[in-house]
C-alpha cells in the first residue's frame, strides 16, 4: 500500500502515548505500517537508532502540512506574511549539509565549560524555587519548579526579563501544541499569531546587539547576521526553535522524576543513599519517561528497513518511548535497577540531530533533584493519580500539574 500525501493521525494510532508500548512489539512487530495512515511505525530500539544514525536515507525535512491534512497551511502563511517573517529549515528539520551551519552556531554556547558556568545561576535558581515549597503543604512541582527552572535559564540566554517570562511560555505553548498534531484550526492559528509576536520581540534584540550579553545565545545569532549572512528569518527559526526545545524536555523529566520519587515506596532513600543515585535518576527517567515521544522522518528514495521494502517520499513515526523499553537492549524496565543501564537511551536523538543542549538539561535536572532528595524525606501525591494530566500530543509527554505535599528530612 503507498503511504498517502498527507496521512491523518490520532493519538489512538500509536500505544506507546502513556511511556508503555504493547506486549512483544519489539520482537514480533518492531516496524509496522498503520492500516488507517500508511504511515510505517518504528518501534524497535536497533530500528529507531538505524533510522536516526542515516539522514542520507531518511531525511528530517518534514512538515506540518504532510503530517496532518487539515493543517490550514494558506491562513497559517498569510498571518507570516502580513506581520512577521516565515520560517525557515534550521535544525530538527533539516538536513546536511545544511543543517551543520546552524548547529556549529548553537554548539558554541553549550559547551561543558560554559554549562559548568552557568551552574550557579542554576543553584540560586532551584533554592529560590524550593524557598516556597514549605513542609507540609501542598506545591505543585509543574508549576512551582520544572516549568519555572528551564524557562529562566532559556530566558537568560534569549535576553528575556523575569517580567516577560509569561510571554515566553505562551508563545512555546502554543507551538508545541501545534506540532504534537492534535491541533485544531484554531489553535494552528492561535499558534501563528504567537509566532509573529515572538518573531517581532526577537527583532528588537537583535537589532541592538550592543545590548546583549556577550557569549549568550542571543549575541551570537544576532553576531551571525554581520559574519556569516544568517538571513532576519534564519536568525528568527533558529531562536524559535530553540526557545522551544531549551525547556521543554527538562520540564517534562523534572515533573516524571518527582512524581517516580512521590509515588515508588523506596525509590526517594534509595537516590538518596546512592552515591550516583540522582545521576541514575535523570537518565532512567529520560528513558523510561520519554519526554519527546517521538519523531518523523521520511524516506529519500527506496529503502529496506526491518525486513520491509519502504517507497520514496514513505513516512516514518519514530516512537522513541517505546525504542527505550526494548527489552532486547534495556532488559529490566525499573528506575535505578541494578541489572539495567539507560545510558543507550534515545530520548536526547542520535547523530547529527543529538540535542544540543543535553548537557545544560542534565545539569539542571541534575541539580534540581539533588536539591529536593537532599530537603524531603518522603514525598506524596496531593490528588489521585488518576487525577493527574498530560498534555495530549503525539510529540511530546508532560505533567500538567504534580501537587505534592512533603515532609522534611530531620536536621
Amino acid at each position: 500500500m503507498m503511504v498517502p500525501a498527507a496521512p491523518a493521525f490520532a493519538l489512538a494510532d500509536f500505544a506507546d502515548q502513556a511511556g508503555e508500548s504493547r506486549p512483544g512489539v519489539w520482537s514480533e512487530a518492531p516496524l509496522w505500517q498503520c492500516a488507517r495512515t500508511g504511515v510505517w511505525v518504528v518501534e524497535s530500539h536497533a530500528l529507531v537508532k538505524e533510522v536516526l544514525a542515516d539522514p542520507a536515507h531518511y531525511s528530517s525535512k518534514t512538515t506540518l502540512s504532510l503530517l496532518q491534512p487539515d493543517f490550514p497551511a494558506a491562513e497559517v502563511e498569510a498571518i507570516y506574511r502580513s506581520g512577521g517573517v516565515l520560517w525557515t529549515r534550521t535544525l530538527q528539520t533539516n538536513d546536511p549539509p545544511a543543517h551543520r551551519r546552524f548547529r556549529a552556531l548553537v554548539e558554541r554556547v553549550f559547551t561543558p565549560s560554559r554549562v559548568e558556568a552557568m551552574v550557579p545561576g542554576i543553584e540560586a535558581i532551584v533554592a529560590g524555587l524550593l524557598a516556597g515549597w514549605r513542609e507540609g503543604e501542598m506545591f505543585d512541582v509543574a508549576a512551582g519548579l520544572s516549568v519555572p527552572l528551564p524557562l529562566r535559564v532559556i530566558a537568560t540566554q534569549l535576553a528575556v526579563a523575569d517580567d516577560e517570562l509569561a510571554a515566553l511560555k505562551r508563545w512555546s505553548d502554543s507551538a508545541i501544541s501545534a506540532i504534537g498534531l492534535g491541533a485544531t484550526r484554531e489553535e494552528h492559528l492561535a499558534a501563528a499569531h504567537g509566532g509573529v509576536e515572538f518573531q517581532r520581540f526577537m527583532l528588537q534584540r537583535l537589532r541592538e546587539p550592543a545590548e546583549l550579553t556577550p557569549g549568550t545565545l542571543v549575541s551570537l545569532v544576532a553576531a551571525a547576521a554581520v559574519e556569516e549572512g544568517f538571513t532576519e528569518a534564519e536568525q528568527l527559526s533558529l531562536l524559535h526553535q530553540l526557545m522551544i526545545a531549551g525547556h521543554e524536555t527538562t520540564t517534562s523529566t523534572l515533573s516524571s522524576a518527582v512524581y517516580c520519587l512521590a509515588t515508588e515506596p523506596t525509590l526517594l532513600e534509595r537516590v538518596h543513599a546512592e552515591p550516583t543515585g540522582v545521576r541514575r535518576l535523570v537518565e532512567d527517567t529520560l528513558r523510561l519517561h520519554a519526554p519527546v515521544q517521538g519523531l518523523f522522518r521520511v524516506t529519500t528514495g527506496p529503502v529496506s528497513l526491518g525486513g520491509h521494502d519502504l517507497p520514496s517520499r514513505a513516512v516514518l513515526a519514530l516512537r522513541l518511548a517505546s525504542a527505550n523499553r526494548d527489552p532486547a537492549r534495556f532488559g529490566d524496565n525499573q528506575l535505578l535497577s541494578p541489572a539495567t543501564s539507560s545510558a543507550a537511551h534515545l530520548s536526547f536523538g542520535l547523530g547529527l540531530h543529538h540535542c544540543i543542549g543535553a548537557t545544560l538539561a542534565r545539569r539542571e535536572l541534575q541539580i534540581a533533584l539533588s536539591a529536593v532528595v537532599a530537603r524531603f524525606a518522603r514525598l506524596e501525591l496531593a490528588v489521585p493519580t488518576e487525577a493527574l494530566e498530560y498534555t495530549r500530543s503525539l510529540m511530546t509527554r508532560s505533567l500538567l500539574r504534580l501537587p505534592l505535599s512533603g515532609t522534611y528530612r530531620a536536621p
